[in-house]
């Protein structure tokens, strides 16, 4: 669909259908939401913004989109994952979006059975940080984002996650220690990092309609990945995320629970923070919390779990929290 694809009622219509002989039947702006996974809200921002999706006016005068728009519409939502702007990709044609896609993700895995045993998905998520690590080393933000992507698509965001995303810090933070790497290749790999988890989380944030929670770090924190990892998961079980990110004063997360009537709040505590500081900066933040909101604790340096406090050891314990069995 291009932004001209728009025609007016002088074009012969099928009666009592307000559209062409032979044309699929255009859509309300609801119909385009469920179709594409798009809420009606960023569908009106985009095109009050952007001019697309661009709406058809029927001889009653409601406002309906081509159908046209819904594979134009996915297309956008795929690139949205890795990275685009709305603003960038929503007036391109399907060709052009087709060829961003085709950069941006993988080429299929040959059918041809390999000769050897199929690889588990563990060496797959291995030889994807090696790969990421070579990346950081050489402090190539294309090729570390290509591999980012590589590993969401191939092995599926939950995976990656819990296989790729994390343990990737781990080792860059091994090789700071060792010498290999510098302090400049921990902030570039932590802000690449960063930058694609807030980018593919986007979407899921746009379709969350289940409970609130804030995700904040204690003050004086700045290692934000382990809390952007957690935060992507929860967006992807459909938890609607309030993200307040690093070093948040006590008093401004029980601020924003109470102002946005949170079921919990999620606080990474990294390896950088000893249990002596943050075990009495989370028993301040409980009894802050009104009773009925969660405390949520996780990473290296997360003291023990104690009285309203749940403490996640790893990302599938938070992962069956999310989705409570049965």
């Amino acid at each position: 669909m291009t932004m001209g694809d728009a025609f007016e009622g002088s074009i012969p219509m099928n009666e009592g259908s307000g559209q062409p002989p032979g044309e699929p039947r255009p859509l309300s702006i609801g119909a385009l939401s469920r179709a594409t996974r798009i809420p009606v809200e960023t569908l009106r921002t985009w095109e009050r913004r952007y001019g697309s999706p661009m709406p058809v006016r029927k001889p009653s005068g409601h406002r309906v989109y081509p159908a046209a728009s819904v594979e134009h519409l996915r297309r956008v939502g795929r690139l949205l994952i890795h990275g685009h702007r709305p603003g960038e990709i929503l007036g391109l044609s399907t060709r052009e979006l087709d060829a961003l896609l085709s950069l941006s993700e993988p080429a299929p895995a040959p059918v041809t059975p390999p000769a050897g045993p199929v690889p588990a998905a563990e060496d797959s998520a291995a030889r994807i940080i090696a790969q990421m690590l070579r990346a950081t080393a050489d402090l190539d933000r294309q090729a570390l984002l290509h591999e980012l992507r590589t590993g969401w698509v191939r092995l599926g965001p939950l995976r990656f996650l819990d296989q790729v995303a994390g343990a990737f810090m781990v080792e860059v933070g091994r090789g700071w220690h060792a010498g290999t790497l510098e302090v400049r290749h921990e902030h570039f790999a932590s802000a690449c990092l960063s930058d694609f988890l807030r980018a593919a989380r986007e979407p899921y944030d746009q379709q969350a309609r289940g409970p609130r929670v804030v995700a904040a770090m204690l003050p004086g924190e700045a290692h934000e990945g382990g809390l952007l990892i957690a935060s992507t998961l929860m967006a992807l079980r459909g938890h609607r995320v309030l993200y307040l990110g690093p070093s948040t004063p006590i008093e401004q997360i029980v601020a924003a629970a109470r102002a946005w009537d949170a079921e919990a709040v999620a606080v990474s505590v990294s390896a950088a923070m000893r249990r002596s500081r943050s075990a009495p900066a989370v028993e301040q933040l409980r009894r802050a919390l009104p009773r009925r909101v969660g405390l949520w604790v996780g990473g290296a340096g997360a003291p023990p779990a104690a009285k309203g406090v749940e403490r996640f050891d790893t990302l599938a314990e938070l992962d069956s929290r999310l989705v409570p069995a049965g």
